[in-house]
């Protein structure tokens, strides 16, 4: 799935949940919307290691579109990405996009897109299997350090809270 696609589907989601979002009558008042999310998974990287992805979110749109911080140990590095995820108001079992940029200490600029499913447990525990796609750059570890393009793919499982 390319960045042109992506844009594309956030554009829909978002008028979409806009366009239904008409006023009703009102019953009584509104439930409490949770609007933070945290998600741990646990995978494999297409480069043979085991990865680690740490998300927090928050729901700038409730329930649909999320603004984040993402720690993926991925790499030999940890990289701190901000990230912004398009998720379907659906009730149980929820899809998901997600797109990010950010840097590491040691290989520089680096920036991902993904989807998932997210399976709601209960009210605030649920279940999230995700497939991520970076691009950064690696390097020959000389003094003087040659960098060429690189990619690795993640795909784990883990757990997510809602709060």
């Amino acid at each position: 799935m390319n960045a042109r696609a992506v844009f594309v589907l956030l554009v829909v989601v978002t008028f979409a949940a806009a366009a239904s979002a008409a006023p009703g009558a009102a019953q009584g008042p509104p439930a409490k919307i949770p609007r933070w999310e945290s998600n741990l998974s646990l995978g494999s990287v297409s480069s043979g290691r085991i990865g680690i992805v740490k998300s927090f979110w928050w729901y700038a749109v409730p329930r649909i579109v999320t603004v984040g911080l993402s720690l993926d140990h991925v790499l030999e590095a940890i990289p701190v990405s901000l990230t912004l995820a398009v998720n379907a108001p659906t009730p149980i079992v929820v899809p998901f996009v997600c797109a990010g940029a950010g840097t590491t200490l040691t290989v520089g600029s680096i920036s991902f897109y993904g989807g998932g499913l997210k399976i709601r447990l209960g009210r605030r525990l649920g279940i999230i299997a995700e497939y991520r796609r970076y691009a950064y750059r690696q390097t020959d570890g000389a003094f003087e350090p040659t960098y060429t393009k690189a990619t690795a793919r993640y795909f784990g499982a883990g757990l997510a809270w809602i709060y």
